[in-house]
């Protein structure tokens, strides 16, 4: 039996800052990438952008990086498929 492929996996693999942005949204409670999205203003305001993004990523770069998995994988793809 051949095992079946994620087609998240071939269109967008997110890069380390992001699934650490991911997993700081799901800490706040989201669910889905769009509340994960969405929450993206929160960190923004938040003092966790250090341990979240580290020193070389902004909340800009994972803005446009969830976008692209918004346009690819859609809002309400849970953050337990992509983590």
């Amino acid at each position: 039996m051949w095992p079946v492929s994620n087609p998240w996996d071939e269109d967008f693999a997110p890069s380390t800052s992001a699934q650490n942005t991911l997993r700081w949204a799901q800490g706040m409670g989201a669910e889905t990438l769009g509340e994960a999205y969405d929450l993206l203003d929160q960190l923004e305001l938040s003092n966790d952008i250090p341990e979240v993004l580290g020193h070389d990523d902004t909340v800009d770069d994972m803005r446009e990086e969830l976008e692209l998995g918004l346009d690819t994988a859609g809002p309400d793809t849970l953050l337990t498929t992509l983590l």
